[in-house]
């Protein structure tokens, strides 16, 4: 989803404004029809529109004056519906992970759709080896000169990634220079946290495996407890964050020593 510009809420487009009323109703699972008509300068009656228009793609339920998110949790929506949420922020982060990336190195990457932005960014370069569990990830580089790919195998997930224990034990035989992976959840208390026990265990076993340790996450991550512990926060070397990051994370990250890339949607 697109994130807001700095124009005023009057001048967004429909089609803006619903994006970003997704958004809000992501972050706070519950919203009034009121609440939004405040937060957006419009009617009731627009909001009401909005709210049909955007049920029918699946993302919310209208409820008797306002609207929820369709599942317990957004991160258990499916992958194309998760990679509708925070569209510019996974860009920009995507792009700016990918200069992390040399030519020659070896690399992992999970089945994240932020990971997946980070793919597309790399065009052009050269004796490139990356290890993923991701089929989009896959999908997206195979076919790239000068890109070797190797896909884990296994159990094929509704996330559109290979976990279990085949996919596991592949990750556990190699070693790459670097590891660019996403989580739902990133506290203190908790450290960082997936949906589920098979996605925690191939992405810590991932992290076993490398020698750089990169993490893509959005701002909405930071402060959100999922299900599973992955991994704690001292075994991440690198965040690669938007620029709608709590600048508060920000310091408490780099007082630990992990180092924060803050980048910003395209202008």
């Amino acid at each position: 989803m697109a994130n807001r510009t700095n124009r005023t809420v009057r001048d967004l487009l429909p089609s803006e404004r619903r994006e970003q009323i997704y958004n809000e109703i992501v972050k706070r699972h519950t919203v009034t029809i009121a609440e939004l008509a405040q937060l957006f300068s419009v009617s009731e009656m627009t909001i009401r529109r909005d709210l049909q228009a955007i049920e029918k793609t699946g993302l919310i339920e209208a409820v008797f004056g306002g609207a929820v998110a369709a599942a317990a949790s957004p991160f258990e929506l499916s992958f194309a519906q998760r990679e509708m949420m925070e569209v510019e922020a996974k860009r920009a982060i995507g792009y700016a992970a990918a200069q992390l990336v040399a030519d020659g190195d070896t690399i992992a990457l999970d089945g994240s759709t932020t990971t997946l932005q980070l793919a597309r960014n790399l065009r052009n370069r050269e004796n490139l080896t990356v290890f993923t569990n991701g089929i989009k990830v896959a999908a997206e580089l195979g076919h790239r000169n000068g890109i070797r790919l190797i896909m884990t195998g296994g159990e094929l997930y509704h996330s559109v990634s290979l976990v279990g224990t085949f996919a596991r034990q592949t990750v556990e035989r190699i070693r790459v220079d670097k590891l660019f992976f996403s989580v739902t959840g990133i506290t203190e208390e908790m450290g960082l946290s997936g949906p589920s026990d098979l996605d925690a265990e191939i992405k810590a076993a991932m992290i076993r495996a490398a020698d750089t340790v990169v993490l893509l996450a959005d701002h909405t991550k930071f402060g959100r407890k999922s299900y599973v512990r992955v991994a704690q926060l001292d075994e991440v070397d690198v965040i690669v964050t938007d620029n709608k990051v709590n600048p508060e994370h920000v310091k408490r990250l780099e007082q630990e020593g992990i180092r924060v890339i803050v980048s910003a949607p395209a202008a």
